[in-house]
């Protein structure tokens, strides 16, 4: 399938079922430097991003190349690990970049009886279209200000490189892959940051339903030591921000509710 030729707003991408072991989850955990037992048999949501990378592909949108732009997750209640999962999805808009597109797509992540546990929404740069100037892309304000350090943590090289291994982009595991991406070093997947924010809200809340929106800013690199910072609007977290080593946010976080 050409996905430059047959792709555009209102296309719904063949629905996919798969499930999530539980050695997998605790693979990823482990490489985030997460306890896998904090979420029990419980499907932890940055779990949903490679499946759903994956009916992206299967449509010939590469993903060497493209930009994890934002991604929105809105659970309803949780997924369990090993039961089979039916993600739908649809392209909402496709906007000009010069480095080809932005897709805006919708998903849904239903259990066998149809129940809809999962709403989605991700954004990216994909290397795909006419490469023509952007409109300005809408974020939320990087100010720290009221934020405060909740968590902490030093990313290990090695095991950076195997949270992607299956994902089949280099540039988060090949030094000189990462160099011609103009990178100093491989770059973590920006699902490693959802797997942070999420901790976040496990740990303060262990909510069943939740709703939160991370826009993805600047590379957190396999060695960067994170600091994630919080601010609390009626006494609970209303936003997140992930910094580098350098003190700069490699990511925002809105939570819409917890």
């Amino acid at each position: 399938m050409s996905a430059a030729r047959d792709l555009e707003c209102g296309f719904e991408f063949p629905a996919r079922t798969f499930s999530v072991t539980k050695a997998d989850q605790e693979r990823k955990l482990n490489c985030s430097g997460i306890d896998p037992a904090l979420y029990g048999d419980q499907l932890e949501i940055a779990m949903l991003g490679l499946p759903t990378l994956e009916v992206l592909m299967t449509c010939g949108i590469p993903i060497l190349g493209g930009v994890h732009l934002s991604q929105r997750f809105h659970q309803l209640e949780p997924f369990h690990l090993e039961e089979p999962i039916t993600a739908a999805g649809r392209i909402l808009e496709i906007n000009p970049h010069p480095r080809g597109c932005i897709l805006r797509c919708q998903f849904t992540y239903s259990r066998a009886d149809g129940i809809v546990c999962v709403e989605a929404e991700r954004s990216g740069i994909t290397p795909i279209g006419a490469r023509e100037p952007s409109y300005k892309i809408p974020r939320p304000d990087e100010s720290i200000e009221g934020f405060s350090e909740i968590m902490r943590r030093t990313l290990v090289p090695d095991q950076t490189a195997d949270y992607s291994s299956e994902a089949g982009n280099l540039i988060h595991s090949d030094p000189d892959v990462a160099k011609e991406h103009g990178f100093r070093a491989p770059i973590a997947a920006g699902l490693m940051g959802i797997h942070f924010y999420r901790e976040a809200l496990e740990r303060a809340y262990r909510p069943k339903s939740f709703d939160l929106e991370v826009w993805f800013r600047r590379p957190m690199f396999w060695d960067d030591t994170l600091s994630l910072v919080a601010r609390e609007e009626d006494g609970r977290i209303a936003a997140m921000h992930l910094l580098c080593s350098n003190g700069k946010p490699a990511s925002n976080c809105v939570v819409h509710a917890v």
